[in-house]
């Protein structure tokens, strides 16, 4: 399915992303656990900005997504724990597919040692899904 993030990519990002927040918490320990959302969890997943990209682009891939679906395409999506909140960090239009299709998805959970700390990535947050799309 080319063009589409593989599991292995989502993997390699996660491992990423926890050595980034080790790397900017000091001291915090950081685990990571897989989970399988189901739609309504999806709709309470907070939705944070996804970066500059045109919505035609966007729709495009998303169809890619829709139709890869179908063949069984499923790479988990990447979210942050944090005080009863799950925060979404990479797989924006996988969710928006998901979630449309009414779908449980996936995701790799990176969750903090600690719950009193606030995150950059919380200033993005859009709102949760389900208010969303």
């Amino acid at each position: 399915m080319v063009g589409l993030i593989t599991v292995e990519d989502e993997k390699r990002l996660l491992d990423k992303m926890i050595a980034y927040y080790r790397n900017i918490y000091p001291g915090m320990d950081f685990r990571k656990e897989e989970k399988t959302l189901t739609h309504k969890e999806m709709g309470e997943l907070y939705y944070t900005y996804p970066g500059e990209e045109g919505e035609v682009t966007a729709e495009e891939k998303m169809l890619m997504i829709s139709d890869a679906v179908g063949h069984g395409y499923s790479t988990p999506i990447l979210i942050l724990k944090r005080a009863g909140k799950l925060i979404l960090l990479d797989g924006h239009r996988r969710v928006r597919v998901a979630f449309s299709q009414g779908l449980s998805w996936k995701a790799y959970v990176i969750i903090p040692g600690k719950e009193d700390v606030e995150f950059g990535i919380e200033s993005t947050i859009m709102g949760k899904v389900k208010d969303l799309f």
